[in-house]
């Protein structure tokens, strides 16, 4: 079996790329040719190379003039720069090669782009991390905000040989709001990566130990704090502001809380620096010495924060599923996170955290409040629930499906 995983960006400097690398890996030690395509605005012909013993293939997205000409006039449609470009450069890679089954990464643009690209014998399987298929306008989030990506999505949905959703909740957007056939549809979960989980021969406890000593000499925090995580891109749809406005309800109930926020900032149209919002937000509550905002940090780091934190919040407002809450886990650091995030379902069914009403300070502050509790018997079970979200276990999980279902 030969597969093509197809994803917008996969190079040196992304940063998302090891969750792929590992699956890629696994499928080619287990005799699974698999190759790469990734987007490139940097080159002008198809561009093979080696990269984590991998082959990936550069597909140029713009080399011609009627490419850019093109790309600008359906950018303006759909919002998306490089729609016509990427086409052409993969119709064009899979007239030169052969693959039995193309895995996508994302139903708009890659979904679309590879249906109408591909062969006809062969096979598209299509991952919907989210951000495709969801519309949330008030927070500035979703690709699905756009009429046409609505409808692109719809029909991508309709054709593809399969769909996989990366939550259950996701599963059932395809089906009942975007007209995916049901028996096409399969719920697997993203993995998380290796480096996530506590170094091999160090203890969960003392790898955490050495993680809060690490972050609350860094910062000169109090160790005797309770130390609450968010870590994530500061984008509004995340909900960040809810565990800003949680605080004061925690400090009245005794707690020495404090946020700790790990992420890169964002600037939207409704929001503007959402930064700089959720300062003024702690600000005019009164807790402003209690928000700690430490920007983006290399991986090794974030596993740290992860680690050395009492309990790690995922607030969103709607989210398809949230590796975070997984990598959480995987350090013993109990989530508390919103229903509305698709890593809820299996949260709720592992019992190893605690799921809360989004937009509602007062449900965040409850359910920190009974985590913080009951700390050690959800922190009993993250191991175990972490286990099962390894790069090879979904790797072969996802095989096993494309088996069944004939790919």
């Amino acid at each position: 079996m030969r597969i093509l995983y197809c994803i917008p960006r996969y190079d040196a400097d992304a940063v998302g790329n090891l969750m792929h690398t590992e699956v890629i890996a696994h499928w080619n030690s287990q005799g699974i040719t698999t190759e790469v395509a990734s987007l490139s605005s940097r080159v002008t012909t198809i561009t093979p190379f080696r990269m984590d013993d991998i082959t990936v293939h550069h597909i140029p997205t713009a080399p011609s003039l009627i490419d850019k000409v093109m790309n600008r006039v359906l950018g303006w449609v759909t919002g998306y720069p490089y729609l016509f470009g990427a086409w052409r450069g993969f119709r064009t890679h899979l007239r030169q090669q052969q693959y039995d089954l193309l895995h996508v990464e994302t139903s708009f643009p890659l979904g679309l782009i590879t249906l109408l690209a591909r062969p006809a014998t062969t096979k598209v399987a299509v991952t919907l991390p989210g951000a495709d298929v969801m519309a949330v306008p008030a927070y500035d989030y979703g690709y699905a905000r756009n009429w046409f990506v609505r409808q692109a999505v719809r029909w991508v949905m309709q054709r593809a040989d399969l769909v996989r959703a990366d939550s259950r909740q996701i599963a059932i957007l395809a089906k009942e709001t975007y007209g995916a056939p049901p028996a096409n549809v399969v719920a697997i979960p993203y993995n998380i990566t290796e480096p996530t989980y506590p170094p091999v021969g160090v203890s969960m406890a003392a790898f955490r130990q050495q993680s809060r000593a690490a972050i609350t000499a860094r910062h000169g925090w109090n160790t005797n704090s309770t130390l609450i995580l968010s870590l994530n891109r500061l984008h509004p749809f995340k909900g960040i502001e809810y565990l800003v406005e949680a605080l004061p309800q925690l400090v009245a109930a005794g707690i020495d809380a404090h946020a700790i926020i790990v992420g890169g900032n964002r600037k939207t149209a409704r929001f503007g620096d959402y930064g700089a919002y959720l300062t003024q937000r702690a600000e005019a509550l009164g807790v402003a010495d209690r928000l700690h905002q430490i920007g983006g940090v290399p991986h090794h780091h974030a596993a740290e924060y992860m680690a050395g934190c009492d309990i790690a919040v995922i607030p969103s407002i709607a989210e398809s599923f949230s590796r975070v809450v997984i990598e959480a886990t995987a350090v013993g650091t109990p989530p508390v996170v919103t229903r509305t995030t698709g890593a809820s379902d299996y949260v709720k069914e592992a019992d190893c955290g605690e799921v809360v009403d989004p937009q509602s300070a007062q449900s965040l502050a409850d359910g920190i409040q009974r985590a913080l509790t009951r700390h050690s018997e959800l922190q009993s079970r993250c191991a175990a629930f972490a286990e099962q979200f390894r790069g090879t276990v979904i790797a072969d999980e996802l095989t096993a499906t494309y088996k069944v279902h004939g790919l």
